[in-house]
């Protein structure tokens, strides 16, 4: 019995460490100083925290320490995601896809967004989205396209609303519907004014009583959104 006590004071006196030096890390990267930060970082990220493997990840992406090296982003991006750290992940996803650090790889760059997604990653949703429209790292699907798209906009993505209102306008993987086309295009374009184009296109061939009833709908999924992602 008092071997199992020691062994867990052992315990939380390791985690209140490693947490102290996290916290310190992430004041000094906070202050601007990288290299302070990395240095708190890196004893406790190779104990396994996985943390601190993330941000030595970004230090590394970001080239904000001296010894920034690529292939040192995707080995502490690696050891991150495959502890189920979901930023990691989708940023080792981009490394595979854009070939940094690591050779370009469109399977395993899917992959790692998969799974990022599949854990409500609205970007790696997105990613996923477009890699099954295009058929780039898994089998093409309009259908998945679609999902993942929709997934995204939930999530209040705009890129994503704004390919999802296409679809639904154009019928493609999912059942047309002009109405929701018009309100994922509304979304889209008051968060981002890029999108006005697009909700110009959707709007075509509606009625003003429609596009008044699309507005309406467009405020109703808005209130929806946010009470869902507070959550």
């Amino acid at each position: 019995m008092r071997f199992m006590f020691k062994m867990m004071l052992v315990l939380l006196l390791s985690f209140q460490t490693a947490q102290a030096s996290l916290s310190k890390g992430l004041a000094a990267a906070q202050a601007g100083d990288y290299v302070s930060a990395y240095e708190l970082w890196l004893p406790i990220a190779e104990q396994g925290d996985v943390a601190a493997q993330f941000n030595l990840g970004l230090l590394h992406s970001k080239q904000l320490i001296p010894q920034a090296s690529p292939e040192e982003a995707v080995k502490w991006y690696l050891l991150a995601a495959t502890k189920g750290h979901v930023d990691a992940q989708f940023n080792l996803g981009i490394k595979y896809d854009k070939g940094v650090g690591v050779e370009q790889s469109s399977t395993q760059a899917f992959s790692w967004y998969f799974k990022a997604a599949n854990s409500g990653h609205p970007e790696a949703q997105f990613n996923v989205a477009n890699m099954y429209r295009d058929g780039r790292g898994v089998e093409h699907s309009n259908g998945q396209a679609a999902t993942w798209y929709k997934a995204s906009s939930i999530n209040n993505l705009p890129q994503a609303q704004a390919n999802l209102a296409l679809v639904l306008h154009l019928g493609i993987g999912i059942e047309k519907d002009l109405t929701m086309a018009y309100v994922w295009a509304t979304l889209a374009s008051e968060a981002d004014t890029r999108f006005i184009a697009i909700k110009e296109l959707v709007a075509e061939g509606l009625s003003d009583n429609d596009k008044k009833m699309g507005d309406e709908k467009a405020q109703e999924v808005a209130a929806r959104l946010i009470e869902f992602n507070d959550r």
